[in-house]
């Protein structure tokens, strides 16, 4: 089962393996977009399948950012009784995968919690990217690896995106995880938005982390010791194995990675600035 959750700034997906279509009964409303089209039918379900629940707060999502933050809370809750009605239908969270991007990233850690604290319902993975940060930086703060088994965290604005890393792996994406090199490429995506693109094409296409952090990078507990190839993203070689500060150069082009040749000369590069 998916579940998607989304509006202009932010999407939020939740998916269970093994649930069929009559194992429950909720219709609720579905409003595509692109971005999430592309996560949740082109890749989670032929990676997964499932059946799919989609909710849509538009009628929110409209109204100006600030009107969405202060209704975090009322959305938050209404979200997590609809999937603690799942759960206690007979999913299993054990099973279960969130995904989150920046408002939805939001979302999707503090129903994670939610589920731990009051209910002992543990998901095993979240995948957040972007997660925002206006409206909940210094005003609030979560400890998102406490939302699921393991929390995996793509970082790729210094303006939409949270500043604080506290995921078992925080993914800092392009430069340092503060802009991507492919906002000068073309015209349709921000750094905040190419987050997910990336993560989209990591399906498909080989982001390789790097063992060689740059100077100008500000990271708390980088990994240091990545074995040679190692990829991000839902196929990638993430787990609770590895836990830190993972840095993944990303390019100018479509689809936004490195080849290993590439990631060599980049490192090379920023060792010898």
């Amino acid at each position: 089962m998916y579940c998607l959750i989304e509006d202009a700034r932010g999407i939020l997906s939740i998916e269970f393996r093994n649930v069929t279509p009559s194992e429950h009964h909720h219709h609720l409303q579905y409003r595509s977009s692109s971005s999430s089209q592309n996560v949740n039918k082109n890749s989670l379900t032929f990676y997964r399948g499932g059946c799919i629940i989609c909710i849509d707060y538009s009628n929110w999502s409209k109204k100006p950012y600030l009107d969405l933050v202060q209704k975090f809370d009322i959305i938050s809750h209404i979200l997590y009784e609809e999937i603690l009605e799942l759960i206690r239908r007979g999913v299993d969270p054990a099973n279960g995968y969130m995904f989150g991007f920046s408002y939805g990233g939001q979302l999707a850690s503090k129903i994670g919690r939610q589920l731990i604290h009051y209910n002992d319902y543990m998901f095993k993975q979240i995948d957040m990217c972007d997660i925002a940060g206006p409206g909940f930086d210094f005003l609030s703060y979560a400890t998102h690896r406490e939302a699921a088994e393991n929390v995996a965290c793509y970082y790729a604005s210094l303006d939409k995106g949270t500043q604080f890393r506290s995921c078992h792996q925080n993914i800092l994406l392009g430069h340092c995880g503060y802009t991507q090199p492919a906002i000068l490429s073309q015209p349709y995506f921000s750094s905040h938005g190419l987050s997910v693109q990336i993560y989209i094409n990591a399906f498909d296409y080989p982001f390789y982390g790097s063992s060689k952090l740059p100077t100008w990078c500000l990271a708390g507990n980088p990994v240091l010791n990545l074995p040679e190839g190692f990829k991000v993203g839902y196929n990638g070689d993430i787990g609770s194995h590895i836990q830190g500060d993972i840095f993944v150069p990303t390019g100018l082009n479509y689809p936004y990675n490195l080849s290993k040749r590439q990631l060599k000369a980049y490192e090379k590069y920023f060792k010898e600035t």
